[in-house]
C-alpha cells in the first residue's frame, strides 16, 4: 500500500512539474517583435517615418556638411504569431507538456538581429540607406499572394447597409 501511494505522489508531482513548465513557448510565440516595414520609407523620407518602423537609433554619428548617420538595430523573423502559439498549445495538451522543452528551444532561436545605417541631410531627410534590405518576393510568392487576395473579404460599407440594391448594382457596373 505504501509503495502504491509513493508511485501516486511521484506521478502527481511529475504532472505538476510538467504542467508548470508548459506555456512558455505559447507566450514566446505571442510576444515576438513586429518586423519593420521597409516599404514605408525610402530616400527622401523624413526621420519620423524611418523611426516609426525601425525605432530609435542605437548609434548616432555626426558627419560633415550637417549630415548625420544613424545605425538602427532590429529583429527579423520573430513577429508575434497566434497560429504558431495555438499549435504549441494543442501539442502541449496532447503530449501533457512533454513537447514544451522542444517548442521553447524553437522559439528561443526564432529571428535574427539585423542592422541598417541611414544617412540624413541637415533637414532630417534620408539621403541613403545601407545595410539590411529584405529580399524581393519571388514570382511564385507574388502569384500566391495575388491568389489569396481574391478571397479576402472587404468590409461592408455604410452605403451597402442603407441601400443594398443600389450598392450591388454599382458594384456590378464597375466590375464590367
Amino acid at each position: 500500500m505504501a509503495r502504491r501511494q509513493y508511485n501516486l505522489i511521484i506521478t502527481l508531482a511529475a504532472l505538476l512539474i510538467a504542467s508548470s513548465i508548459t506555456g512558455c513557448s505559447v507566450a514566446m510565440a505571442l510576444h515576438g517583435k513586429q518586423e519593420p516595414n521597409f516599404e514605408a520609407f525610402e530616400e527622401g523620407s523624413n526621420r519620423k517615418q524611418v523611426e516609426i518602423q525601425l525605432g530609435t537609433p542605437a548609434f548616432e554619428k555626426v558627419l560633415d556638411d550637417g549630415k548625420k548617420e544613424d545605425t538602427y538595430q532590429y529583429e527579423m523573423g520573430n513577429s508575434p504569431n497566434g497560429a504558431r502559439a495555438t499549435l504549441y498549445f494543442y501539442y502541449d495538451l496532447a503530449t501533457i507538456g512533454l513537447a514544451e522543452p522542444i517548442f521553447s528551444l524553437i522559439e528561443l532561436f526564432q529571428g535574427h538581429k539585423e542592422e541598417s545605417r541611414i544617412i540624413y541631410d541637415a533637414q532630417e531627410r534620408v539621403v541613403s540607406i545601407q545595410g539590411y534590405k529584405p529580399p524581393r518576393p519571388s514570382a511564385e510568392l507574388k502569384a500566391a499572394m495575388d491568389e489569396q487576395d481574391k478571397y479576402k473579404k472587404t468590409p461592408v460599407t455604410l452605403q451597402e447597409i442603407k441601400h443594398p440594391k443600389e450598392a450591388s448594382e454599382s458594384t456590378q457596373a464597375t466590375s464590367q
